[in-house]
């Protein structure tokens, strides 16, 4: 459990004080996306040295099993082992919050609402993309192999459904999220969010992942959970994966179809679901001390060292799916 705030006064020492915090917390998180840029790039060159990346490139059921490993070595490891320095610095031993969601009547709701978000998210991504290649700039994102077979779908179901949304979500909504809140829930949602979208390093599910990671992060701080997030990740990418299969596989047209009417019923009942959430109103115990602007602890998390190579990194890796359109 987040432990109660030492009492202080006001004035510099405070801002002092909570800026050496946030500042060590930006580090950290920075270490992890710089440790997991680092051991997943060893991973895939060890893959070349031996001579597997072509395999690994064009066989489905080969590059789920390696991409299991990549996120549980090169991403879940970092952030859990970082996240016991941090959780000193930030006095929150319990970042995770793997206890049911409460009230048991605000699960349903909530996941409805998180899968609108994720619906409304696509739409505006989508437009954004179109938008930029009609300037002239066309972009792209890396593209998997479609599984064949029982045990290729069951491997990337495996790896997209279940390792994919339990390990992002305890990285960024755990982790990240987990340790800032004592700072501000908006803050800490903001910096989970633009960590999340950053790290997919592409400018097409960037923007997709900064809106559904604010929408998590609420869902999370909502029903005092994260497996609230997690079941609406999870979701998200099964209806991702059955259509991009069903699109392999069967006529555009009907799958198209299908497609346009679940997402606007699922749209629909986001939307029904988030009043229902809005309108019920209750009470939360107070999370954050009087701290100061949200713009002032964002310079503070990201102007750092390891988090300023990081972002370099994920800048650069990002402009290699970015391109003069034609």
């Amino acid at each position: 459990m987040m432990e109660p705030a030492a009492p202080y006064g006001a004035g510099f020492p405070v801002q002092k004080f909570e800026r050496k915090q946030i500042w060590l917390l930006g580090s950290l998180s920075g270490g992890a996306v710089l440790l997991y840029i680092f051991l997943q790039n060893l991973m895939v060159g060890g893959l070349s040295l031996l001579g597997l990346y072509e395999a690994y490139s064009s066989n489905a059921l080969l590059q789920a099993g390696v991409d299991i490993l990549l996120v549980l070595l090169c991403l879940l490891l970092p952030f859990v082992l970082l996240s016991v320095p941090m959780s000193h610095i930030s006095g929150n031993r319990d970042v995770l919050e793997l206890e049911a969601p409460k009230p048991k009547g605000e699960v349903v709701p909530a996941v409805f609402a998180g899968i609108g978000f994720c619906v409304l998210a696509n739409l505006v991504t989508g437009y954004l993309t179109q938008f930029i290649m009609d300037l002239g700039v066309e972009l792209s994102s890396p593209e998997l192999p479609m599984p064949s077979g029982v045990l290729g779908i069951t491997a990337s179901f495996f790896r997209v459904v279940v390792v994919a949304a339990l390990t992002e979500e305890i990285c960024f909504r755990g982790v990240v999220m987990g340790h800032l809140r004592r700072y501000g829930d908006f803050f800490a949602v903001a910096m989970a969010s633009v960590v999340f979208a950053l790290m997919h390093c592409n400018l097409i599910q960037a923007p997709f992942a900064l809106i559904v990671g604010f929408a998590l992060g609420y869902l999370c701080i909502r029903t005092g959970s994260l497996w609230t997030a997690v079941a609406v990740h999870a979701l998200n990418n099964t209806i991702s994966l059955v259509f991009s299969y069903l699109l392999e596989r069967y006529d555009e047209t009907a799958v198209n179809l299908a497609y346009t009417v679940l997402i606007d019923a699922l749209m629909a009942a986001g939307a029904i679901c988030l009043c229902v959430l809005l309108f019920r109103k209750r009470k939360r115990p107070a999370l954050s001390r009087t701290t100061p602007g949200f713009w002032r602890k964002t310079f503070w998390f990201f102007c750092n060292p390891p988090m300023l190579v990081a972002l370099g990194l994920m800048i650069w890796f990002t402009m290699r799916y970015v391109g003069p359109a034609g």
